[in-house]
């Protein structure tokens, strides 16, 4: 009689999970550390230029009519929708790399704007060095912003447009619309972008403290160094400074996440530098002075009155922003001349509401929806 066979062991599920996890953590950190990962997807939607001056560009963001779009290991074809009518400008903050609103082909606030079917442009200032040193904010106000909304409008062939700007970014669009009254504005959205700089908490506090010393300090400087703008941010992450590296050892296994670190921390890590002079003027007149909600900010010959921004307005701000506190954002509703204006609260701190895993659900689509309301209603 033939000996019986030993009946299969059987590994137990937590078991193979962990076996599973522990081989993609291996692979995942391979690629991490062998080929960096995200850096040539950063900002490779593909566009054309439309305006340059010096370092100063304009890309409009090429439409399609489907893209292959990666989700997990596959990829899925997704029908665009039809092109609205209305160009939607990006304006990107000082300091940061304008592909901010383009970290990965599958989280890109750029591609969730133009797959909704608007046609974007996308602001880029350029990187600043020594021969820079001179530019202010009148430059940028004045200048650079007003120059490529002309631009937009004239490629687009509309006579109007929406602003969309992250941190200071926002602030330039609100301040264009109050310093140039200029009703081809037809809706603005902010991400971050404080409004009273009294109720910015401990920055508030540090730049007050060192105003005396700034114009001193800058002029031996020069512009401020993108490094030292990355390590700021970085401090001023709290607790996520020394965390970040734990969570992502726990997470390699997960490909997802290792992605959306790696593009956040070669974004931070890439920062431009901060002309002396726009500095030096943020300072003195925006933190110090806070005149942006005390109704006496100039540029030039240009009054910046908040309360003559009328066209719809839709503000977020970030839970846990510590560099954007909420009670600094919100002032925007008081402050505004607009009778449509939306205030929302938004997962995540000033890099997350922008770039986090959250990012799209609680930011870029709402921001669709409002606008694809704002911009297709008639005005009244």
């Amino acid at each position: 009689m033939a000996a019986s066979l030993p009946p299969p062991r059987i590994v137990p599920k937590p078991v193979r999970k962990a076996v599973d996890r522990a081989v993609l953590s291996v692979v995942n950190a391979l690629v991490y550390l062998v080929d960096g990962g995200q850096r040539p997807q950063m900002g490779n939607a593909a566009k054309d230029l439309i305006f340059r001056r010096d370092k100063l560009e304009l890309w409009r963001i090429r439409s399609v009519e489907a893209e292959q779009v990666e989700l997990g290991h596959s990829e899925i074809e997704v029908d665009l929708a039809p092109r609205l009518g209305i160009p939607v400008l990006l304006i990107p903050p000082l300091m940061v790399r304008p592909y901010v609103y383009d970290l990965r082909p599958d989280h890109s606030m750029i591609r969730c704007l133009r797959n909704a079917g608007f046609d974007v442009y996308l602001i880029d200032f350029g990187i600043p060095d020594t021969s820079d040193e001179g530019l202010s904010l009148d430059d940028y106000v004045l200048d650079f912003v007003p120059r490529c909304i002309d631009a937009t409008l004239a490629d687009a062939k509309t006579s109007e447009l929406a602003l969309v700007g992250y941190c200071m970014g926002g602030l330039f669009a609100l301040i264009h619309a109050a310093a140039f009254r200029d009703d081809r504005v037809r809706a603005i959205v902010t991400v971050a972008a404080p409004v009273d700089f009294d109720r910015m908490g401990m920055l508030t506090v540090a730049a007050r403290l060192g105003a005396p010393f700034v114009d001193t300090v800058m002029d031996r400087l020069g512009n401020i160094p993108g490094e030292w703008s990355s390590t700021g941010f970085k401090l001023m992450g709290g607790p996520k400074l020394l965390t970040r590296y734990f969570d992502l050892a726990l997470n390699l296994w997960d490909e997802d996440y290792v992605k959306s670190h790696d593009a956040v921390e070669t974004w931070l890590t890439d920062m431009i530098p901060y002309p002396k002079e726009a500095f030096k003027q943020l300072v003195r007149d925006m933190v110090t002075g806070n005149q942006l909600v005390q109704n006496e900010l100039r540029f030039g010959d240009r009054h910046v009155d908040l309360r003559a921004v009328t066209c719809p307005v839709l503000a977020f701000a970030g839970k846990s922003d510590n560099v954007a506190p909420p009670r600094s954002t919100q002032r925007i509703l008081d402050v505004l001349g607009s009778t449509d204006k939306t205030y929302r609260l938004a997962p995540g701190g000033h890099i997350g509401i922008i770039a986090g895993s959250k990012a799209q659900a609680a930011v870029w689509n709402p921001m669709v929806e409002w606008l694809v309301d704002r911009l297709l209603k008639k005005r009244g």
